[in-house]
Order: structure tokens, then sequence, then C-alpha cells
């Protein structure tokens, strides 16, 4: 039985489903609630929401952020990641604003937490400038993470992973053009990715990564005593400045790092189905690893210096070396301990290797895009050919082969067999409809039917774009996909047969718009009483009656004026107003009613009059000069008969200026109210059952 030396690595199914929060550059940390519609911006604030099993989605655009984004403080669980994923079919970019202090926060993300998952995420820009070395964009401590799908570019240090991390997967990411030309030692801490300085007892795995154009090496495990298992990625061109010509740092593609201690209990570099090319030195170098390595079925092509590197000053160890190409470098290998298994390799004995063995020798395939997946490209570089006495040539390591014996290499040529045609499945699309405009955040139900004429549908998957919205294995092929916010949108539906073939459908587009701004309506409002031109007595009480009404909300609240001059406020019906002791004069009514959504609606004006009451015993009194300038003389002599008496003086909107009781023998009175406005006013005498009034003017 074959012994697999690839650990298992992580489930990337997700959990059952927590929080859901998003981010957007449009988004607003203050004024947003983190809902699709009113999104966050930065990391950092959805970080502190989030808890075990939640999901941070990030909206297509670039993040320019001022501050270091804090991931620190607490940790997901297992099975129960916290994610920061790019949303469905969308590319985010996080990267500096013009104001960010890189003299105070040498890190764009720091994390310092377990169970995490990063998705999707291209980091980039985080560049040195003159007399500051800039560190990580993508710096910390971590254990039970996943970073997946990772473009990391154009920054003045690699993606750093410190300290006790394990149990780590770097997964299908990109870590390309870094270079840091202000270090003190320029280029040489320019490296793709760094797991270091790490403690023993630790494991780590890097899969499906590619590591290119760095100005240091690709891959540097610098002091790491633990575990670095390094399956199917590629790395080439490190070693280069931003010209891709002048030496940079030491440039290597993969660097197995020192250790500070001698451990050769156990394998503690794993390195298989790997591609190391066109470096300035090293394809991969031991560079002072005192601990045990299985480096089996790699490619080493084209690298400067050398193809494979050990050196006798850094110890001896039974190193598992087997069925390596290492074609067209300057040196194709150099294995200077005395104790390894080195046999199998095309550089030894009984090997011939040319041009001729290989599908392709062009580098250059190793750029292009990834596969919609993640996964790496479909290439023929390096693949062998058909006839090539380096097929089946191998020997059995634990790894997955076919045929009598592994290839050399990290292609495993398949042997041909007995071609069955399998018919393809038919697909189409049934709803919804082509050109179907939705409203956003709407809710798509997408439908399929699906046959197969030789077999039977073993799945149904629909897309939007190149994402995957849902699946189905059974009848009916329907899925719901909800909160789809506004855009224009590529719908297909793909079916799988029992025989693993595939036929995608015609593709459908759909619109999702914004939706329709909501117009309110004005209230209506009238006054029913008192009547136009009704004439009351002073000091009048009249009773106002009111009715309102809103089509499409409710009444906050009705308010009566007289001209300019609130009198009264309800907020509940019945909406009935009385107004006490109004004075002599001409009143000009309006009411106002205000709807919930604070709309306004005045009703037409109701004028109507107070007048003075009839004195029948014919008491009157003088007021002169009139008109005046606020100084006169009030003689009420004539009201003998009363024991008191009230002044008072009003405006022609009812506001009391001035009042003022007097005895039955002061019925002479001056008067100085020279600090009136100027106009019309009212004084008013009451005695008794009495009631008398006479209009000035002051001037």
């Amino acid at each position: 039985m074959r012994t697999l030396f690839l650990l298992c690595i992580f489930a990337l199914a997700t959990s059952a489903s927590g929080s859901v929060y998003y981010l957007s550059p449009q988004g607003d940390d203050l004024l947003g609630n983190g809902s699709i519609n009113s999104p966050w911006f930065t990391l950092e604030k959805a970080w502190k929401a989030a808890a075990a099993g939640d999901t941070i989605w990030l909206r297509g655009g670039t993040y320019k952020y001022s501050t270091m984004q804090d991931i620190t403080g607490k940790s997901g669980q297992n099975e129960r990641r916290i994610k920061f994923w790019a949303y469905n079919g969308e590319s985010p970019v996080i990267t500096i604003s013009s104001d960010f202090d890189r003299a105070t926060q040498s890190n764009l993300i720091y994390f310092e937490a377990n169970y995490l998952h990063f998705k999707g995420l291209e980091i980039c820009n985080f560049t040195q400038i003159p007399g500051l070395r800039a560190s990580s964009a993508l710096f910390g401590f971590t254990s039970y993470s996943i970073f997946e799908n990772i473009n990391y570019h154009h920054n003045g240090l690699g993606m750093v992973i410190r300290g006790n991390s394990t149990e780590n997967l770097i997964l299908n990411s990109d870590f390309h053009h870094i270079y840091d030309p202000y270090n003190a030692d320029p280029y040489c801490h320019s490296d793709g990715l760094d797991i270091a300085e790490i403690p023993a007892g630790t494991t780590n795995t890097v899969k499906g990564c590619r590591f290119y154009q760095n100005g240091d090496d690709g891959l540097d495990l610098w002091n790491n005593e633990g575990t670095v298992i390094v399956d199917n990625c590629w790395s080439w061109s490190n070693g280069y400045r931003e010209d891709g010509v002048t030496v940079g740092g030491d440039g290597s593609g993969f660097k197995l790092g020192q250790t500070a201690t001698i451990d050769y209990s156990t394998y503690k570099r794993i390195l298989t189905n790997n591609l190391s090319v066109s470096n300035r030195n090293f394809g991969i170098t031991q560079n002072s690893a005192k601990c045990k390595m299985f480096i089996c079925n790699n490619v080493l092509y084209d690298n400067r210096q050398m193809g494979i590197y050990f050196s006798a000053s850094w110890g001896d160890a039974a190193h598992l070396i087997r069925n390596n190409i290492s074609y067209r470098n300057a040196n194709d290998a150099a294995i200077g301990i005395k104790l390894p298994v080195v046999d199998h390799n095309c550089w030894q004995p009984g090997y011939t290797v040319d041009d001729s063995d290989f599908l392709s020798i062009d580098p250059t395939q190793l750029a292009r895009p990834r596969n919609a997946d993640g996964s790496l490209p479909v290439i023929e570089f390096m693949h062998l050919a058909a006839g090539s006495d380096l097929i089946d040539s191998g020997i059995d390591v634990g790894l997955p082969f076919s045929g009598p014996a592994p290839d050399l290499g990290a292609f495993e040529t398949i042997a041909p067999t007995t071609i069955v045609v399998n018919k393809n499945p038919v697909i189409s699309l049934t709803s919804p409809s082509k050109s179907a405009s939705f409203t956003s955040p709407a809710t798509i139900t997408i439908s399929a039917t699906a046959s197969d004429p030789d077999g039977t549908i073993s799945k149904v998957e629909i897309f939007q774009g190149n994402v995957k919205i849902g699946e189905k294995t059974a009848l009916p092929y329907s899925v719901t996909w909800k909160e789809v916010p506004e855009g224009t949108y590529s719908l297909t539906a793909v079916a799988t047969d029992n025989d693993g073939a595939r036929t995608a459908s015609v593709a459908v587009s759909v619109t999702v718009a914004k939706p329709a701004p909501v117009i309110n309506q004005v209230p209506t409002i009238a006054i029913l009483s008192p009547t136009k031109s009704s004439a009351f007595t002073a000091p009048a009480t009249i009773t106002v009656d009111v009715n309102a009404s809103d089509k499409d909300g409710s009444i906050s609240k009705i308010e009566i004026y007289n001209g300019s001059v609130k009198l009264a406020e309800t907020s509940s019906a019945p909406y009935s107003f009385t107004l006490k002791d109004l004075p002599e004069g001409t009143y000009n009514l309006k009411a106002v009613a205000t709807d919930n959504l604070n709309a306004s609606t005045a009703s037409s004006i109701l004028q109507f009059s107070v007048v003075a009451a009839y004195n029948e015993k014919k008491e009157y009194f003088n007021l002169y000069p009139n008109p005046n300038n606020g100084q006169f003389t009030v003689d009420f002599s004539s009201l003998v008969d009363a024991e008191k008496f009230i002044i008072t003086i009003v405006d022609l909107i009812g506001k009391t200026v001035y009042r003022e009781e007097f005895s039955a023998e002061d019925t002479v009175r001056q008067f100085d109210l020279s600090h009136l406005n100027s106009g019309i006013y009212v004084l008013m005498i009451t005695a008794s059952q009495i009631l008398l009034t006479q209009k000035f003017i002051k001037n």
C-alpha cells in the first residue's frame, strides 16, 4: 500500500451559515449598518462586528485605506471560520491611500487570530519610500486558517506568517513583483511568501501557488523549525529588480530555510510536483536547513546557477530526492551531503534528456490566467511527450501515478485507454426569460431543463458569469438567488451527466435596476368651523374644527395659525381647537396639516371678526391724543360706579402688551408706552360687567 506524504490539507466546505456583512469602496463605517444596501468600508469595522461562522463580503472596486487594518482580539472556530471573501463575481482590490503613514504603520493588514479564511482578494502597492522600509501588506500570526485565491503583488515585502502558526493552507494564490529597494541590503527581503520564524511542532501547507518576478526568493522558509508541505506550486524569474534583468536578492525559487536545530527524525520539508524555472540563482536550495527533506517529482529548468543544491556544510541526513527533472540549468544538481537517498533523477546515470522529451519548453505558459475555480492553468510546458524515456522510469515514493511506475517530473502522463464516446447532456434555461428586469435587492428564481441521451443527469449547476450560484442533483433543477444588487448579469446552467460530460446552456442576460423612487402625496385639510365671515363678541371663545387626511400615510400634526402666529397644535384626531378670550379684531385663520413624511398643506384662509360688546349704559372713556407717540392719557371718570378697573392693551394679533388694575379713585391715567413698535393697538377697560374698547395708533 502506498504511503502518501501529502497530509490532509483542509476541508474547504463551509459549515452552517452565520451572519453576513458587506464592505464596499463606497461604504461608510459611521453611517452604514453592514448590509448590502448600506455597507461599511474597512475590514476592521466588519471584524469588530463578526463572530465565528460569519462571512464578510467585499464588493468589487479599490479599497484605499489610510490606517492599518487590525484583525486581532478574537478567532473563528473549527468548521466556523470568519471569512473575508470577494463577493460573487467581483474583484476587490486593497491598497493604501495617499495619507497612509508608513512611518508609524508597518503593515497594511495585520492579523493575530485563528480560523480565518481570506478568499479572492487582491492586495497590492504597499511599496516602500526612501528612508522607510515597508513591512508586509499581509502580516500576522494565525493557525487553522486558509488564504485562497490571493493576488499579492507590487508590495515592499511578501506576505508573512510568523510565530506559533500551524495548520494553515495557502491555496491557489499568486505572489509576484515584490520589491524592497530601500532596505539596507536592497532587494534581499522581497520574497513572494515568507513562512518564517516558526517553531517545531507546526505544519503549514502551500498548494497550487505561483511565485514570480520577486526581487529576492519565491518562497522562503527561513528559521522555520516546523513542517512545510509545498505541492503543485510554480516559482519563476525571481532574484531580479523591477527591470527583470538587474541582479536583486538571492534569487531562489524555493529556499528551504535555515534551522537552528538539527532534526532528522521526520520529513520537515515536503516538496512534490513543483516547477522552479529561470530563477537567478537556485531552483531549490537547502540553505542551511538542518532537517530531513522529501524532494520528489519536481521540475527544475533554466535556473541560472543550479537546479538543486544541498551543501555538505549543512549536515548529513537521509533526505529522499527522487523522480526529479533538472534540465538546462547552469548546473543541474549538487548534492554534497553524505547520507541522502538520491536516485531515479534525470541528471543521474541511465537517463538522457533533450527538448523532444517535452510537449513544450516555453515557460511563458506559466503566466496563463488561472482556471475559473482558481486552480493553476492548463499548460503543456514540461509535460512529457509520448515516447519519452522519462515516462514510467521513476520509483514509487507514495505519490499517485499511472502505469507500471511513476514518471519523472511534476506531471504524470496518463496512459491512453479505449475511448468510449459519451454523448453530452442537453440543457437550457427556462427562467428567467431573456432580458428580464428586476428591482434590487432582487430575488431571482433560475430554472433549467436537462436530459442525457445515453445516461442520466448527475447534477445541474447554475452560474452567474464564472461564479457558481447553486447546484441541484435532482429535479426540479431550480435555485433561488437572493439579495441581488443592481447590475447586468449573464446566467448559464451547466449539466453534468453520469460520465462526467458537461454542457452549458445558452446564456441569458438579466438586469437588476434600482427601485423606483417613492413620491409622497401631500395631505389635504379644510376648516369646517367657524364659517367664513362669522362675527363674535369680545372676549370671544371659538371652537375651530378641522378635517384632514393623507392618502399614502398618516397625519402627524395639525397646527392653527392667525396670520403667521401659531395659536394651537394637536397630533391626534378629532382635530378640534378651543380659542379663548379673543379680543376685538379681524382674524385670518388657517390650518396646516403635516404627514408622516413631513409634507405639509395649508388650508384656505378663513376670516372672521370679534367685535366689542354692546354697552347699554353708554359708558365711555377718552384716550388722547390719538394717534400718539406712545405717551397718552386715558380718562374713564364716567365709570364711577365701579370699584376697580382693569386696563389691557393688545396688538392686532391678540398679544397682550400691557395689563394693570386701578382703583375707582384713580380714573385719569397717563401712559408712556413709547417702547412699543409702531402700529395699531386696542385698549380695553374691564369694570364689573362692562367691557369698553378703543383703538389707537402709535406712531
